[in-house]
């Protein structure tokens, strides 16, 4: 071992320089491997800051998605498939009306849905069920226009 000062050799139980007097004080050298095991760390490190991003992505909900979907579907339905002739409802004023009122209601959901993915895009780089949030938007959008046209048809 050497002073770190004077650059005098000094035994390894020394605690002062025979030289010049200065305290000896032990620096802990590291091998290749050590520094190579210590960057390891770093990058587990790393990995662990992406997981946790990760677990922060599986946390985020949209909850216009399912109001958004049900509604459209709803109203799709109502809208479309016949009623019988003996219930009296099909063509009546009240249930068109009850139509587009439901559709709007989708139509409200699902534009809601796409501003939080857009959000959510914008901060985290993250959509949430971007797919279902399409769909439920052109469905109510073809039953916002189906009973628009019912309701002017009278």
């Amino acid at each position: 071992m050497y002073c770190r000062k004077c650059g005098s050799k000094i035994e390894n139980q020394a605690k002062f320089c025979p030289s010049c007097g200065e305290k000896v004080v032990l620096v802990k050298q590291r091998s290749d491997a050590q520094k190579f095991q210590s960057k390891a760390k770093e990058r587990e490190n790393s990995d662990t800051k992406k997981s946790k991003r990760e677990k922060k992505l599986e946390t985020l909900e949209n909850p216009y998605i399912i109001p958004a979907l049900a509604m459209a579907i709803i109203a799709f339905t109502l809208a479309i498939f016949p009623w019988p002739a003996s219930w009296k409802v099909g063509t009546s004023l009240w249930m068109r009306i009850l139509i587009l009122a439901i559709s709007l209601l989708s139509a409200y959901h699902s534009t809601k849905a796409k501003q939080v993915n857009r959000l959510y895009d914008i901060q985290y780089r993250y959509k949430v069920k971007p797919k279902v949030v399409s769909t439920a938007w052109i469905l109510s959008a073809i039953t916002l226009v189906i009973s628009i046209f019912s309701i002017c048809m009278m």
